[in-house]
């Protein structure tokens, strides 16, 4: 069922495709892109013992379908792996996004602003210990697409991203914010 389910949202992101965009942003046209981003998070979920912020690297696939012209819906997958001598932090995550977008057929740039909401895992590994933490991120995000050529974009965002994790035993959930800048490559199919 699962399956059945994968195929038919692939095929109704994929239908319009051909059908009427004339360009990166237009009705029909979708934006696949993968960005990569400096991560600084602060607050009382990422302070350590010391109340230092942390520095890590991310790594974002996505993929965003615009419909109506200008207005794009899709997802993001997030993949993110830091490792500090035994201690270390996987995260995963996945949502939906919603992106508004400006600019027509003779733009170079299309400037956007963008929010999602994840559902996020943290998997932090101290030794032979692993403890987990999982809860939602809501992303605000704004950016441009700067095109390098007829189908291809490169991006550059900036996102504030809120968290809200709670632990595997844990009663209450703890509260965090991350700013990310990001850069990335993005290719458009109209």
């Amino acid at each position: 069922m699962k399956r059945i389910v994968f195929v038919v949202v692939l095929l109704g992101l994929f239908s319009s495709v051909g059908f009427g965009a004339e360009y990166a942003v237009d009705k029909g046209a979708i934006m696949f892109s993968v960005i990569g981003g400096y991560v600084n998070a602060s607050g009382d979920l990422y302070k350590d013992s010391e109340g230092h912020s942390s520095n890590t690297f991310l790594v974002m696939p996505s993929v965003v379908h615009f419909s109506p012209a200008n207005v794009g819906f899709g997802g993001d997958l997030l993949l993110l792996h830091y490792k500090q001598g035994d201690a270390g932090l996987t995260t995963l995550g996945l949502g939906p996004k919603m992106m508004f977008t400006l600019g027509g057929k003779d733009s170079k740039t299309y400037p956007y602003i963008d929010i999602a909401l994840y559902y996020v895992r943290n998997t932090e590994e101290q030794g032979k210990v692993d403890y987990t933490v999982s809860g939602t991120r809501l992303k605000f995000g704004a950016g441009a697409s700067i095109m390098v050529a007829s189908h291809l974009g490169l991006l550059m965002e900036a996102s504030y991203n809120l968290d809200n994790l709670k632990g595997e035993h844990a009663k209450e959930s703890t509260q965090g914010n991350m700013i990310i800048v990001s850069v990335g490559l993005a290719g458009f199919s109209f």
